[in-house]
């Protein structure tokens, strides 16, 4: 792939992104990172300040204000840790897994409703891309 590809490539990725980000948000003040941390949480269970800062790659300081945020919103629930007395647990709250739950879902009519918009060679190149896409995600 030729750098006018990749640029291409990455414009249209960020635009699509940028789109499903703001799709099901509404009345949403939560951040992009807010929102990962709430997925994460939905996905991976209970998670420390240091995991999440890890996983969003930013400092625990500012994870730290991030789930100070979600727990006002009554998103979160801290807990102790049960193997180092120094830590706390960041758990998901059922208000949480419902917001989360419903921004998901509104992203995802979103998306289906513009996939249903395209034809079969476009559909089919974007099946193709899956995994490729999958992998340039996952990659360090």
């Amino acid at each position: 792939m030729d750098q006018t590809q990749a640029d291409a490539l990455r414009v249209a990725i960020n635009r699509l992104a940028r789109r499903l980000r703001n799709e099901g948000s509404g009345a949403n003040t939560l951040s992009a990172t807010s929102l990962a941390v709430l997925g994460l949480l939905r996905h991976e269970g209970p998670q420390t300040i240091r995991a999440l800062a890890t996983a969003e790659h930013v400092k625990p300081p500012s994870m730290t204000r991030i789930v100070d945020a979600l727990a006002d919103a009554g998103y979160v629930t801290r807990e102790a840790h049960p193997d180092d007395g120094r830590s706390v647990l960041v758990q998901l709250t059922d208000g949480g897994r419902q917001h989360i739950a419903t921004t998901i879902d509104a992203r995802s009519v979103w998306l289906r409703d513009r996939l249903a918009t395209l034809d079969e060679a476009d559909l089919a190149a974007l099946a193709a891309a899956i995994p490729a896409l999958q992998h340039l995600g996952e990659a360090q």
